[in-house]
């Protein structure tokens, strides 16, 4: 695998190069390689020439044939975002000022007859040691840039425009957004991988690689600022403008990709108690994290809840406005990490669940991320069992991502296929195929006639991830003393929360059975709400409130969490009572109607 990133051949590695996803197949031509592990053992069983790129190394010169299938291609990165309208009010701030001119008579210093000009408090270490040629080669007309009270820089005064950088940093992809801070429009938007997946896509592989040593830590804090970096210019250079244009940073994120951010160490979390290095809002030097932004621009990270609870939440309740209504609401992020919000009359309560990898495809026998050829959408004649789908970017199947397999799950219930305890029913049908020991449903012929399905244990996996989000659901319903009937409104955020169909969704009892005009879709709610802190000072305080308000609950600390768990992961739920029509549309192998 090293070799092959080395080459220029980005291989897909979901566990972190450990040999359990098996992603990173590749076929043998000739050379010398290393024996087998045990992780290989199976593949023995297809065909002696298949190896995995994570367990092989090289002993001589060597040719390999790495599938399409195995490469890692640009994905469906979700951008899009909605921010409500409001007063344009940032930290950063223009104001021009004519200085007056060093005399016998006045001989106050530089910084002292900017600052008193301004009514400034502060100026930047960089500025200050720049400041006399600075002010002498504009003439003492200045237009001066301000984060707050901080002097940041002087230019002349050109009416030039200024900017902000807001990231969503992601588990899995960064989003960066490039805004005029004058006009308030976002004027680029650029998105890719995060550089650390080669390290595992969940949190939990990169913490432990960061625990080998500090080396390890500093590789993974490089990892994420040149994809950030790599971003801002491309920002730049589709806005037309400079990266020392560039003066304020906001970034949201998890606790954890928050401290790989910082270069903190994430020891602590990784174990009981979950302690974070930080949980307070940052303000840094862009220059101190290596970002190549303007030498004085401040960076700001969004405040965190928990050691689990990150400022990707917190940046989430800013763009659902859920904070500001006096409602019953609920709010889930589905991403990499599963979070579930509730706002109720008796507070605000957080809860993270381990539900990922299943939902975003990637833990499944033929999952993959949100890429080009991935299923992403699927449909089953209920008296046929012909598989109607639709790929990324129309291209032959290559396996299946998150919302496609809500929505293979979802049909095979309607169509029968599968049974309330998610167990595949023996029909007499092409479709269901023996794979190994275990019964799979045949979706697609992919790419060199290798056969797309969903098998028993993907079906199980799933079960779990649906019940951990769905569990969270109830058990902070029940701590506010409410039921489902008194949501008002359910917001869902995140990549994967943006592309599923909330209908599959309920059909199999992931998220509450609701009126379809009660679930709110905003998008990709970390960038957006980074965009709403570069824009609003009060946007930033909102934030804060949001963030020490929010109660952050342990669910394996509930009594009743295990046995919430068990029930959920019942198609749709044990309980019928909760999902009484998507009960209905089972039973009669209709489409679910709201």
């Amino acid at each position: 695998m090293t070799a092959l990133r080395e080459a220029g051949v980005n291989v897909e590695s979901v566990c972190g190069g450990h040999g359990v996803c098996k992603k990173c197949l590749v076929e043998v031509v000739s050379g010398e390689l290393s024996e087998p592990t045990l992780a290989e053992a199976e593949l023995e069983h297809i065909s002696k020439s298949l190896r995995l790129a994570c367990q092989t190394r090289v002993i001589g010169d060597a040719v390999v044939n790495v599938p399409q299938s195995s490469r890692q291609t640009r994905g469906k990165i979700l951008e899009w975002g909605r921010i409500d309208e409001s007063k344009l009010s940032p930290s950063i701030r223009l104001a021009n000022v004519e200085l007056e001119r060093p005399s016998l008579r006045d001989q106050r210093s530089d910084s002292e007859r900017l600052l008193h000009a301004l009514n400034a408090e502060a100026i930047d270490y960089f500025l200050l040691k720049r400041l006399p040629s600075k002010l002498r080669d504009i003439d003492w007309k200045a237009e001066a840039v301000l984060y707050d009270c901080e002097v940041l820089d002087v230019r002349p005064q050109e009416n030039r425009d200024v900017y902000g950088l807001a990231v969503d940093v992601g588990t899995t992809t960064v989003v960066a957004y490039l805004v005029n801070l004058k006009t308030g429009r976002i004027v680029a938007t650029k998105s890719d991988y995060n550089g650390q997946i080669v390290h595992g896509d969940d949190v939990i592989s990169r913490i432990n690689y960061a625990l080998k040593d500090y080396d390890k830590l500093v590789e993974l804090q490089s990892r994420i600022l040149a994809t950030i970096n790599k971003l801002v210019q491309e920002a730049v250079e589709g806005a037309g403008c400079s990266t020392s244009d560039v003066y304020e940073a906001s970034f949201a994120g998890n606790t954890v990709m928050m401290s790989f951010l910082c270069g903190a160490e994430t020891s602590a979390i990784a174990s009981a108690p979950y302690v974070p290095p930080f949980r307070s809002s940052l303000r840094l030097k862009a220059r101190d994290l290596g970002l190549k932004l303007n030498s004085s621009a401040v960076v700001y990270t969004l405040p965190l809840i928990s050691g689990y609870v990150g400022g990707d939440v917190v940046a989430d309740i800013l763009v659902s406005g859920m904070h500001k209504r006096d409602e019953n609401s609920l709010l889930i992020d589905l991403g990499t990490n599963g979070e579930v919000v509730l706002k109720s009359g008796n507070g605000t309560f957080a809860a993270s669940t381990a539900a990922g990898p299943a939902l975003e495809g990637a833990g499944l026998s033929n999952g993959m991320r949100g890429m080009e050829g991935a299923i992403e959408s699927v449909s089953i004649d209920t008296k046929t069992y012909e598989v109607y789908y639709r790929t990324i970017g129309d291209k032959e199947p290559r396996g299946i991502c998150g919302s496609g397999v809500v929505d293979s799950i979802a049909c095979m219930l309607i169509s029968g296929i599968l049974d309330s305890k998610g167990r595949m029913v023996d029909l007499n049908i092409p479709r269901l195929v023996r794979v190994g020991e275990e019964r799979a449903f045949v979706l697609a012929d992919g790419e060199g006639g290798r056969k797309v399905y969903i098998s028993q244990s993907d079906v199980r996996r799933f079960q779990l991830a649906k019940a951990a989000i769905f569990s969270a659901c109830l058990l902070l319903l029940r701590m506010a003393g409410l039921s489902v009937r008194d949501l008002s409104r359910v917001y869902i955020a995140g990549a994967f929360g943006n592309y599923i169909d909330p209908r599959s969704a309920m059909t199999v009892g992931m998220i509450p059975e609701l009126p379809s005009s009660k679930i709110v879709q905003i998008g990709n709610g970390s960038g957006y709400g980074a965009v709403m802190s570069l824009l609003s000072r009060e946007a930033k305080e909102e934030a804060e409130l949001v963030a020490r308000t929010t109660k952050a609950i342990d669910l394996n600390a509930i009594r009743e969490f295990q046995k919430e768990f068990i029930d959920a992961t019942v198609f749709p739920h044990k309980r019928i009572e909760l999902f009484p029509n998507a009960a209905r549309a089972i039973e009669e192998k209709t489409p679910l109607v709201l």
